[in-house]
């Protein structure tokens, strides 16, 4: 006669995607001292001027020449005993268009639609990058919002000088360099904006473990960066801010209140 009992089993039921927990190290832009075999270790000092701590690193395979800038995992208690912005790594935060996810009047959602590249200045100063949206020295990072602030004033007086100078001739009377020289500026601009805010968006990825959307595998960055720039800046936003603890700003360099830790 069978057993009424059921054999037992080492199944276990998998959890949800939203259930795995994964622990994915931060990881920060180091830059090499001098020309170094893979695998050799050295101390660096990570972190903004001022606050700087000193981290064991390892030369990654391939090696790296002096000046050559790399990615290194932080030690999960880097940032032990200091307030610190709590940024999800291995995964975005939120979606591309959860645009209203801070609230409909919040700082970083009118920049990135209202005041795209003021935004992705904003940014650039946040992580500590320069204004071409490139991990360097610290001080081209110090100055990255005020160099692309300057950008955009510079375009903007440039573009209505354009439109005056347009408007006080009639249409057939209108000078042949006068369109040519809007059509360059406003192409050079735009492809300045575009390159920039993909870098930015890229760093980020790197720096967090995001990986990219197998749908536009290899070129993500690019593509979202021009299709949808002011969701990208939103987004970017929303990921290093921590918003439920710190409160963005409109008038600030970073685009946080100050008083907010730096990201390392």
């Amino acid at each position: 006669m069978a057993s009424e009992t059921e054999p037992e089993t080492s199944y276990e039921e998998a959890p949800f995607a939203e259930e795995v927990i994964t622990t994915i190290p931060v990881k920060v832009h180091i830059v090499a001292p001098s020309t170094l075999p893979e695998g050799y270790v050295f101390d660096a000092e990570v972190g903004p001027s001022g606050h700087k701590r000193t981290v064991t690193v390892e030369v990654p395979p391939g090696g790296v020449v002096e000046g050559q800038i790399f990615l290194a995992a932080l030690p999960p208690d880097f940032g032990d005993n200091l307030p610190q912005v709590n940024i999800p790594t291995g995964r975005w935060k939120d979606g591309l268009f959860d645009v209203f996810n801070e609230g409909f009047f919040h700082p970083s959602l009118w920049c990135a639609f209202c005041f795209t590249q003021v935004g992705m200045g904003q940014l650039m100063q946040r992580l500590r990058l320069n204004w071409l949206g490139q991990a360097g020295d610290d001080e081209s990072a110090r100055i990255s919002f005020k160099v692309v602030l300057c950008l955009v004033v510079c375009y903007t007086v440039f573009t209505i000088c354009l439109e005056i100078a347009e408007a006080a001739n009639y249409y057939y009377n209108i000078p042949a360099y006068i369109p040519v020289l809007k059509f360059i500026g406003g192409l050079l601009f735009t492809i300045y904006s575009i390159i920039s805010l993909m870098r930015v968006r890229e760093s980020v990825r790197a720096k967090y473990s995001i990986p990219e959307n197998t749908r536009f595998a290899g070129c993500e960055d690019v593509v979202y960066s021009a299709c949808c720039s002011c969701c990208v800046v939103a987004q970017i936003a929303r990921h290093t801010g921590e918003y439920e603890t710190y409160k963005g700003s409109f008038c600030s360099e970073t685009g946080m209140v100050a008083g907010t830790p730096q990201i390392v």
